[in-house]
């Protein structure tokens, strides 16, 4: 291949994990984007998807539109697999010449997973990435093409070396930063020498602690503060580990307070049995919140973490730190991990009561606040690479492995058994039993008063958000959904083990009181009750189960022209009509029966609900669905059949109309009231009520319904999601 001259590089960074809050900087790149600047003429820019979002939709064509020559994309976590080998095949076909690179945690890790037949990287970076990106760069340089695929390792042995941060690449986001990140980021230390069997830092094989000097680090946060003007922000100092070494800690700290940041509150990671008192006091002066991965409250689980030598030294020492934060106010974090590999009830439990000791135990409250993760199997951990020394000695099993090369990675990546004598379910269940009300108390006792408050408060209700019903829900419908999809339950048989899951049915109804609760409906008491009874993860199709409780429309087939529809438009529709008790109602397009079920338990026992659906296979689930309920009565065929349904003293119509046909009118007795969706879309909610001397016509407001099957709509279909009203 032939020199290219001045070669132009883009480093991406693909977006963050799920749909969390994003963070401002992406500082691994920059220090990437550094080493090469510093040993190469190549021109270089950074690219992050996240914050790109505020400048609306990605172009992916016109992002590599100055046609670069290398394209080095993150894969830090196992988390960003599929994504990263999507956007790397796309980019393959945009720039067929570019060399494509990844590396983080997961290339680190799983390089194999990268060089398979196929694969559009040309090279995988392992561990550090700036010394072997900057070779490649000097190869283009040279137009001689590397021989290995995988890079070898090469770590910087000083932070320094890549040093100062070149924030400048980051120019074209730091008017829009705000809109996006909730917090700024910055690295100022790398590596962790310690061996907790659940983390991937051993992937990276180097892993000695290196920080920057202290002077320097406090350089850097200064010239980030400069850049960005850090008034409105927290700052999350990323390191794996902060301040191992005491001297260092102690001299950063002391500095800080002397040169203190604009930032609300600095936010970083450190391991609680490093902490002194004199620690907390500074981090007081210094305005800095510690966040601990304290892991568990159990010694014996612990010592299978891998956690620390001197167990009761080390919970003792965090219940110690837990009343020098409160003195001090310094808010801090805790966090644990449950159904950990050869986790068992016992180990549970006893964590259990020590968080309540810690978090709740005190009569001045807590500055603290408590973070419960499930255990997800990362590969290149050390329980990864002995999975099955780890079988033999606890009975850990992992269900779904591979599971970063399928889709619902969050879930695969905690389906496990922990141990012989405890499964996923008892451990999914335990953690909501044990957990979830202490992590409730700690709202309420929270006495943390100083500067960013508002930003520890909502970490505590974030925490409190994670152990609802409707979380606990979404979980027990993946289980089902990919026991079915792996095998484990015979297909015929996956209806039945849904209906039959008492845990599952008691959870649905939790969340769907929670979502009413939420949202507070505007309809009377016993059409709340009744929307909370019928169990709506049975009207849905079993993919959907774990969205079940939400408030939101669900599609019965791939067309879209059926669906279940939102809870708040049964409730916005059974209120205008005034149901009930003892009305006999006309459900026109009632899809597979869950409005008709709210509506019988409404209209009770002296009621009717005559349900109409114009696909036979729905209204075949319908019948059966609503089987022994001697209220109901499910009828195929076409709502414009009216002798099919006159007589109902109450219509809803569950389907968008142009306008409503004369027939309808005719069919309704005189006092009864009928709701239909008119016009294009949006459509209007409308209201129709026959007098004895007529009809009188109410507009509700903007809503959006599936079209009329019967007109063969050319409109694309749409969800019925009810919309803001204009009044």
């Amino acid at each position: 291949m032939p020199p290219v001259d001045r070669p132009r590089v883009l480093l991406l960074w693909p977006g963050g994990l799920f749909a969390g809050g994003a963070n401002f900087g992406v500082p691994q790149l920059l220090m990437i984007a550094r080493a090469i600047q510093q040993g190469t003429t190549a021109q270089v820019d950074v690219i992050d998807l996240d914050m790109e979002r505020a400048f609306g939709a990605v172009d992916l064509k016109a992002m590599l539109a100055p046609g670069y020559d290398l394209i080095g994309i993150s894969c830090y976590s196992s988390y960003d697999y599929l994504k990263v080998s999507a956007l790397a095949e796309h980019m393959r076909r945009l720039a067929p010449r570019a060399w494509i690179v990844t590396g983080g945690y997961h290339p680190s890790a799983r390089p194999g997973d990268f060089t398979r037949p196929g694969s559009p990287f040309d090279f995988v970076v392992v561990g550090d990435g700036e010394n072997p990106m900057r070779r490649l760069v000097q190869a283009l340089e040279q137009g001689k093409r590397p021989l290995q695929q995988v890079q070898a390792r090469d770590p910087v042995p000083r932070l320094g070396q890549v040093m100062p941060y070149p924030w400048e690449l980051l120019e074209r986001y730091r008017p829009v930063a705000r809109r996006v990140a909730s917090q700024a980021e910055i690295y100022l230390s790398r590596g962790c020498p310690f061996d907790c069997a659940f983390c991937m830092e051993r992937a990276k094989r180097d892993v000695s602690w290196r920080p920057l000097d202290p002077q320097a680090a406090i350089e850097e946060l200064h010239r980030l503060d400069s850049f960005l003007d850090l008034t409105r922000w927290t700052l999350f100092i990323a390191d794996a580990l902060f301040g191992m070494k005491k001297r260092w800690r102690r001299d950063f700290l002391e500095q800080l307070a002397r040169r203190p940041l604009r930032a609300r509150k600095v936010w970083l990671l450190i391991r609680v049995d490093l902490i002194e008192r004199e620690d907390i006091e500074l981090m007081a002066r210094a305005n800095v919140s510690p966040g601990f991965g304290l892991e568990s409250g159990d010694p014996s689980q612990l010592a299978l973490i891998r956690k620390s030598g001197r167990l009761d030294d080390y919970l003792d020492r965090m219940l110690e730190v837990s009343h020098w934060a409160r003195d001090n106010n310094v808010p801090f974090g805790a966090n644990i991990i449950v159904g950990h590999p050869g986790e068992t009830e016992s180990s549970m439990r006893t964590s259990a009561k020590y968080m309540e000791r810690l978090f709740l135990g005190s009569a001045g409250g807590t500055t603290g606040f408590l973070s419960v993760d499930p255990f997800r199997l990362y590969p290149g951990s050390p329980i990864d690479e002995e999975r099955d020394a780890w079988h033999e000695k606890t009975g850990f099993v992992p269900q779904h492995y591979p599971w970063w090369e399928d889709g619902d990675q969050d879930f695969l990546s905690e389906w496990v058994d922990p141990s012989a004598e405890l499964d996923f379910r008892r451990a999914h269940a335990l953690r909501h039993e044990l957990f979830a009300p202490i992590v409730r108390q700690i709202r309420k006792r929270f006495v943390y008063d100083g500067s960013a408050r508002d930003y520890y408060q909502r970490a505590v209700e974030e925490q409190v958000d994670l152990v609802k019903s409707s979380r606990r829900l979404r979980t027990l419908g993946l289980f089902h959904l990919w026991r079915g999809l792996s095998g484990q339950v015979p297909a015929a048989n996956r209806t039945r083990e849904l209906e039959q899951d008492e845990e599952l049915a008691r959870t649905a109804k939790e969340a769907r009181q929670e979502v009413i609760a939420e949202k507070a409906f505007e309809c009377d008491d016993p059409t709340v009750l009744a929307l909370q009874e019928p169990r709506r993860e049975r009207f849905v199709n079993p993919e959907d189960t774990p969205a079940s409780a939400k408030d939101q429309a669900l599609a019965l087939e791939e067309s879209g022209l059926s669906t279940v529809s939102a809870m708040h438009a049964y409730a916005a529709s059974f209120g205008a009509l005034g149901l009930c008790a003892g009305d006999h109602l006309a459900d026109l397009g009632a899809g597979t029966g869950y409005g008709t079920a709210v509506a019988s338990r409404v209209v009770g026992a002296a009621g009717r609900v005559t349900a109409l659906e114009f696909d036979e296979s729905l209204a075949a689930r319908a019948r059966a669905l609503l089987s022994g309920n001697e209220t109901v009565t499910v009828l195929p065929g076409d709502a414009h059949d009216v002798s099919l349904w006159e007589g109902a003293n109450k219509v809803s119509i569950g389907f968008a109309m142009a306008e409503l046909p004369d027939a309808f009118l005719a069919a309704l007795p005189v006092g009864g009231r009928l709701v239909v969706p008119l016009g294009q879309e949006p459509q209007v909610l409308t209201l129709f009520e026959r007098t004895a001397s007529e009809i009188r016509r109410r507009s509700l407001g903007p809503v959006r319904y599936v079209p009329d099957r019967h007109a063969q709509s050319a409109h694309p279909p749409m969800a019925d999601v009810a919309l803001p009203a204009d009044d």
